[in-house]
């Protein structure tokens, strides 16, 4: 490959992974990002003679200050300092690469990719960064190295010099060897980022510690939700959260029938349900224990939940939760737990913000059957409320109660009613309302819907019949993943159903028919794929994003075990009651004991191997310094091949069996419009190449323009 295009290729290939570091955060816009690709590809076709213009270098100059105004002014005007930062950043980029003439061009868009990559470390922390981190290690050798060697040319023959360009047209620099060794810079860089990455934790970033985060907006958790919001993500396989039972069965069933409480609702309008806005209190935290309503207890059921950080600040809590367990964060290396509080509504929620996945653990009774929850004042009349005009929806609860008394039957009854009384149908598309009220268009009209029309319609007939009862969202089953050893809830599990107040206790009843509840895990390629990448996106935010202080010191103690069990583990035994060993360090079991001899050999084989590659590299250095021409015979070698290419491109190329001096002879007699060049030039190579002449810088650029005008004094000469 020539040298110049090896340079541009690399130079754009690394610019690349630094606007893709920043386009990754939530910074641009998608019409902004839209604009800084089409921009980044225009820029591409930049070429002499265009970037030797002067008024073209002076468009750009005059741009980057009324750019930099016009982000300061938008800064002024409230907008994020940050943000108009980093755009900012991403337009120098497309002006150097608009601009790119000379090799300190090529510096600063290594400088400025170089910066657009750590700036992302802010912006991005999920497994897309990592691609592009990974991507960086590899080219990072390369454009180094080229863009040294384009600064070495530019120093030795001047910017705009014609040995310049003959250089840059060459192949002898850009060879697959080349990629191939400084690829191999890659691996020492890759580790020591590594143990740069180990030796310092991650401790917080400040103020800067929330700017990455991408959070996902799930309908159905914030203030209010309105009827539809979950059929319109029932086909969404975006996971939202993982979720790790302890004791499951082996082999995992592929579904999971596991109800996840998001938040409730005591008030609907007009096909609307909402919160009553009431103050949470923090849950009695005892370490890194936070009561919901008891401590947990050996007997209860143990869930490990990594939640991705959402919109809505929800603690998903499995059915029948008693408490929850969730480490505290690292800042400053102290140790700092989370507020967590409880609203009325069992609607659980944290505080502060999040780098990443939170991780959290469940603890819930076995067997449960609602919960006791005491009704705030306020929120009394709110659990009765019904609308007005809705008399045909409290006949049809009576109807279907049929005189009962008892509570939980009635309840029974109008959950059998809609859910298995073969008159409603479940279906994801939305009744059509025609400016009527949409419940009563679902129970007497339509009769079909999804799990908001459902749980709505016996929440009101609840209501109706004098009994508190209120609407829940959360998540209802989750499909296992092989590959991560998880159960995966998607977007597409979003789930709604009901909640009444029965003897002292909420008790869920969910009316939505069967098929509109859990879901057959889906299959297929792509659906491995999806469960693949997913899996490769927790073990990033486990072992990356949220390694910490703690992660260090935990990864230090397995360490000194290991080296004691190098040492045999002398001092490190600890002995039972009966004196014996038990084989257990201070640091836990050790999983072997490697024999000092498997150390000798591995030695041994690594200080062969680093013996043959200083032969190999030596035994290459004196083949090439016997292939190595003195500069004359080595200028004399690229001007006759630059000869070569104008012939050919005449249509007079030298046939393999034929000399260069007997070519020029053949093309003199043929009557060649330019043979008395070719001539010239002949003589020239082979008295530099293999006579006693030289051929000074002066005649080899002189001689070069030579063979340049041979193709054009070619087509102009008259065809007989």
């Amino acid at each position: 490959m020539r040298f110049g295009l090896a340079h541009k290729l690399v130079t754009y290939l690394f610019a690349a992974l630094g606007l893709m570091a920043l386009l990754l955060g939530t910074t641009f816009s998608p019409l902004e990002a839209t604009l800084v690709v089409v921009a980044f590809a225009a820029s591409w076709f930049a070429e002499p003679p265009l970037l030797d213009r002067p008024g073209y270098s002076r468009f750009w100059n005059i741009a980057a200050v009324v750019v930099l105004i016009l982000q300061i002014a938008r800064a002024m005007a409230g907008e994020p300092i940050l943000s108009v930062g980093v755009q900012y950043a991403a337009f120098l980029q497309i002006s150097r690469l608009s601009h790119r003439k000379t090799a300190a061009d090529y510096q600063q868009i290594a400088i400025l990719g170089f910066l657009h990559l750590i700036a992302g470390t802010v912006f991005s922390t999920g497994l897309d960064y990592a691609v592009v981190f990974f991507g960086f290690v590899i080219v990072m050798p390369w454009m180094l190295a080229l863009t040294h060697l384009r600064k070495e040319l530019d120093t030795a023959h001047g910017a705009d010099s014609p040995v310049l360009r003959g250089e840059l047209q060459s192949r002898k620099l850009a060879t697959a060897a080349f990629f191939g060794g400084t690829t191999l810079l890659a691996v020492p860089l890759f580790i020591l980022t590594a143990a740069m990455f180990f030796a310092f934790p991650r401790v917080g970033f400040g103020f800067l510690s929330n700017l990455g985060v991408r959070t996902q907006s799930v309908a159905g958790f914030g203030d209010d939700v309105e009827l539809g919001g979950f059929g319109t993500i029932r086909d969404d396989p975006t996971v939202v959260m993982r979720v790790k039972p302890k004791n499951r069965p082996d082999p995992p069933p592929r579904t999971l029938d596991l109800r996840l409480r998001g938040t409730s609702f005591d008030r609907y309008s007009q096909g609307r349900w909402s919160r009553s806005p009431i103050a949470g209190e923090d849950l009695p935290r005892l370490q890194d224990a936070y009561i919901v309503f008891r401590p947990p207890k050996p007997e209860d059921r143990e869930y490990e939940i990594i939640l991705d950080p959402m919109e809505e600040a929800v603690l998903f809590l499995p059915e029948g939760t008693v408490s929850l367990q969730l480490a505290p964060t690292v800042r400053a290396g102290r140790n700092r737990h989370r507020r967590v509080t409880r609203s009325p509504g069992l609607d659980v929620r944290y505080k502060g913000h999040v780098q990443g996945p939170l991780t959290y653990k469940a603890f819930a009774k076995a067997k449960s059957r609602g919960f006791p929850e005491d009704i705030p004042k306020r929120l009394r009349s709110r659990y009765l409320e019904v609308p007005s005009g809705y008399d045909r929806v409290e006949a049809l609860a009576r109807e279907v109660v049929n005189g009962v008394s008892n509570p939980y039957a009635q309840a029974q009854f109008v959950e059998r009613y809609l859910r298995g009384g073969g008159k409603y149908r479940y279906t994801l598309e939305q009744p059509d309302t025609e400016g009527k009220d949409p419940l009563q268009v679902f129970l007497f009209e339509a009769k079909a819907g999804h799990c908001e029309y459902f749980s709505t319609a016996m929440a009101i007939m609840m209501r109706s019949l004098g009994l508190p009862a209120r609407n829940v969202t959360g998540f209802l089953g989750a499909d296992y993943n092989p590959y991560g050893d998880y159960y995966a809830v998607r977007n597409g599990h979003a789930h709604s159903w009901v909640e009444v107040f029965i003897e002292g206790r909420w008790v869920t009843f969910d009316p939505t028919p069967a098929s509109g509840q859990v879901f057959a895990a889906p299959s297929g390629l792509a659906v491995k794929m999806r469960q693949v990448i997913d899996a490769m996106r927790v073990r990033w935010a486990e072992y990356v994003v949220e390694y910490n202080i703690r992660d260090q010191a935990k990864a230090l103690h397995g360490l000194a075990a290991w080296y004691r069990s190098l040492r045999g583990n002398r001092g490190a035994k600890q002995f039972g009651a009966n004196g014996q060993s038990t084989g257990q360090s201070e640091f836990g079991p050790i999983p072997f004991r490697p024999d000092w001899r498997w150390f000798i050999a591995i030695m041994s084989v690594f200080g062969l191997g680093v013996l043959l590659v200083r032969w190999r590299r030596k035994h290459r250095r004196q083949t090439r310094a016997g292939r190595q021409l003195d500069p004359n015979r080595d200028r004399a070698v690229r001007l006759y091949l630059s000869l070569e290419s104008s012939l050919r491109s005449a249509g007079q190329a030298r046939p393999p069996d034929v000399t260069p001096i007997e070519h020029a002879e053949e093309l003199d007699r043929a009557g060649f419009a330019a043979a008395d060049e070719v001539r010239e030039v002949t003589d020239a190579y082979l008295a530099a190449r293999f006579g006693d002449s030289t051929l000074p810088l002066h005649d080899y650029q002189r001689l070069r323009q030579l063979t340049r005008g041979v193709r054009t004094k070619a087509r102009r000469a008259p065809t007989s």
